[in-house]
């Protein structure tokens, strides 16, 4: 499958946007939303609101996106790889349309439900969401700022981001396929 979602349900969603300015998430925000939404842990409710800065999204458009995250969250399940509406090039500016616009738009959702994301295993979620943060350049960490001159590895970290989508997805929705790395490696009786 080469889109995840419903043509007519994508473009119904970004015609909305398109209306409302700079009031609403961009559409490569609008998707780093709903994939931290179909890969992470059960959301809030109202979370279509999250579209807007300050109103609530029409009926027909919270359909939509429900829509469209069901959709992601589905192919996940399946083992397919999301298809990124931006290049995964971390230091590349395109007015919204960006990588850093889409990991902005992951940490939104990420924030909408935290104690959610943190409730087990923090310092592992912490890891996974590294690149997210780092990237999206929404914490004013100085480790951060001196992680984001590593070229090399926030490089690498962007192009791992479709992978990284899968195995948040696991690690929710499929914990004993995510641990599969550490069965048996315990079993030192010695």
């Amino acid at each position: 499958m080469t889109q995840p979602d419903n043509p007519g349900l994508r473009q119904q969603v970004r015609d909305y946007i398109d209306t409302q300015g700079d009031a609403s998430l961009s559409w490569v925000e609008t998707h780093g939303l709903l994939c931290a939404l179909a890969c992470g842990p059960n959301n809030v409710e109202g979370w279509q609101n999250l579209l807007l800065e300050d109103d609530d999204v029409p009926a027909e458009i919270q359909s939509a996106l429900a829509g469209l995250r069901a959709r992601l969250h589905s192919q996940l399940g399946l083992g397919e790889t999301i298809q990124m509406p931006c290049r995964l090039d971390p230091y590349e500016e395109n007015d919204g349309a960006d990588l850093t616009s889409w990991c902005a738009g992951f940490i939104t959702g990420v924030s909408a439900n935290e104690d959610a994301w943190h409730e087990q295993e923090s310092e592992q979620v912490f890891e996974m969401l590294l690149p997210f943060l780092l990237i999206s350049g929404l914490d004013e960490d100085p480790e951060l700022d001196t992680l984001w001159q590593d070229d090399k590895l926030v490089r690498q970290m962007a192009m791992g981001i479709p992978d990284l989508l899968e195995e948040i997805f696991l690690f929710y929705y499929a914990p004993e396929l995510s641990n599969d790395d550490d069965d048996g490696e315990d079993n030192d009786d010695e």
